[in-house]
């Protein structure tokens, strides 16, 4: 069981879609938005590890959150309509069913859901939240 490599399956998926490194603020690492308009916060929500089978060769069952936070300026001129685009571009590679592959770990997408939004200092965020299944070997 690697949790490592299903964080790594699910922020390589978050990449195929264009979004540049640099503008995502990566769990425990520093990052300054200053000169941002628009930056992504990213999240890995490890929830259950439910054991099937009583062998060595038997696997777990993992599911989790992968949770994408969508950052823009408050009162921007174009209000958020670029969140929400930058929202349907993460949305686009985080479809039900969708699957990637890191390291042999299979993480396969059961379901993409986005909040409201809220403002947030000097920033108005909506979460993308990814229910994600994956089974790993003992």
């Amino acid at each position: 069981m690697s949790y490592l490599d299903t964080k790594q399956a699910l922020i390589q998926q978050l990449l195929t879609s264009s979004i540049n490194a640099n503008n995502i603020a990566f769990e425990n690492k520093n990052f300054d938005p200053k000169n941002k308009s628009l930056w992504y916060g990213v999240y890995f929500i490890p929830a259950t590890s439910d054991i099937l089978g009583k062998t060595a060769e038997s696997c777990n069952e993992q599911r989790g959150i992968f949770q994408v936070s969508v950052f823009i300026k408050l009162n921007s001129i174009t209000f958020d309509n670029d969140q929400l685009s930058a929202i349907d571009n993460v949305l686009s590679v985080f479809k039900y069913n969708a699957e990637t592959v890191y390291n042999t770990q299979t993480v396969s997408i059961l379901e993409s859901t986005v909040n409201n939004g809220i403002e947030t200092e000097a920033w108005f965020q909506r979460d993308i939240s990814i229910n994600y299944l994956t089974f790993s070997t003992r």
